[in-house]
């Protein structure tokens, strides 16, 4: 298991661990108010209600901490800092009912004793029911209530007192070894569900993305092209397509054989991504034949776009096979017009205007919204290579 691997396994527990507690909110308070109710037998009202006092205000403390760390878009390197925070917010709510043992109890009262140790033991299983998600935070829940089982021999050392200590220590031994072996197990249920979500992306990519080149594929690229129209459409905003065909391949097959036209295909790709903003969509039609789809781009931004890709397509000197091939690409442009109810219609405006940039003398782009009525192809105006 990675490094990285463990620390998302660990950032998952500590959102299980959270989780589960979280459900203190509804259970603790009326708890602290009945154990404190009740300890009005044996110690002042006054020491009873402040300790219910402190110990809601401890609730509402680590509950709110809870909630901030669901709340924030918490990291796998931040784990340890998240853990650290909500160790300290738990930790009093435990010191403050491991206390109990210490200042509540009345050595002369049999009833006392049983209510505190009950309270006690009661609260070590709940804590090892509901902390083992994260074994760090689990053993530091137990520091207090385990520490805590000294208290009757300390404050009478009988035989009765030490042995029910003990007694307590081997319960609490034993629900840690319970806890462990139930950590183990959830762990090893969030390993699998890591590597299963780490196989559903990589199956989601495979299909979604052009094996050779990287980018999308035919498919995605005419789904995602299909929801940018609708929204284009639905808030008026302008929408750039082009088409891009590398220039004379079948000759780099011919000569190179496909694996020398991969390499090619790869390298212009590589060329043109690096132009490109976050929100355009690059796709691999099929063949020597892509699509970029540029959401919000005007027609100036188009083409200063799209000479960009071909100037650096053209600035390519690729070694294939000892020899230097120099690739160059045409690219028809059309945008997005008001009568386009379909893909259909703006892919073949610019898959006319990127067959006008070939029969003009190619490595050039053609804007389709340039050309005349009749919409013939050869007409259509070209954006001259720049030296």
């Amino acid at each position: 298991m990675t490094t990285d691997s463990r620390m998302g396994i660990r950032l998952a527990q500590l959102h299980l661990y959270v989780d589960i507690h979280l459900h203190d909110r509804y259970l603790a308070p009326p708890l602290a108010v009945v154990v404190a109710a009740l300890l009005t037998n044996w110690v002042p009202v006054m020491w009873a209600v402040l300790w219910a006092v402190v110990e809601l205000l401890i609730i509402a403390n680590y509950i709110r901490v809870y909630r901030a760390f669901k709340r924030s878009d918490v990291q796998p390197r931040d784990e340890r800092r998240w853990a650290r925070r909500i160790a300290l917010a738990h930790g009093a709510h435990m010191l403050a009912w491991s206390s109990l043992v210490f200042w509540a109890w009345h050595p002369d009262s049999f009833p006392s004793l049983v209510f505190i140790m009950l309270v006690h033991m009661g609260l070590i299983a709940l804590t090892t029911s509901m902390s083992n998600a994260h074994m760090r935070l689990l053993s530091l829940d137990m520091i207090f209530p385990v520490l805590a089982l000294l208290g009757p021999p300390l404050v009478d050392p009988s035989w009765f007192n030490i042995g029910l200590s003990l007694l307590g220590g081997g319960f609490s031994a034993l629900m840690i070894q319970v806890g462990r072996q139930i950590n183990a197990y959830s762990t090893e249920a969030l390993d699998l569900r890591q590597r299963n979500e780490i196989l559903i992306q990589e199956l989601e990519s495979q299909a979604s993305r052009d094996s050779l080149t990287g980018i999308v594929n035919r498919r995605y690229f005419l789904a995602t092209a299909g929801k940018h129209l609708q929204a284009a459409h639905q808030h008026g905003n302008p929408l750039a397509l082009m088409i891009i065909d590398l220039d004379h391949f079948k000759q780099v097959n011919d000569q190179y054989g496909h694996l020398g036209g991969d390499e090619v295909l790869v390298a212009v790709v590589d060329a043109c991504v690096g132009h490109l903003r976050t929100g355009d969509c690059f796709g691999r039609l099929g063949g020597e034949e892509f699509a970029l789809l540029l959401p919000d781009s005007s027609l100036p931004e188009a083409l200063e776009t799209a000479e960009r890709l071909r100037q650096a397509t053209a600035a390519l000197a690729l070694t294939v096979q000892g020899n230097i091939v120099r690739p160059t690409i045409s690219i028809g442009i059309t945008l997005l017009q008001a009568g386009d109810d379909s893909l259909s219609s703006l892919l073949h405006r610019a898959d006319l205007a990127m067959y006008a940039a070939k029969m003009q003398g190619r490595n050039r782009v053609v804007c389709a919204e340039q050309c005349p009525p009749e919409n013939t192809p050869d007409l259509l105006p070209a954006l001259q290579p720049q030296p």
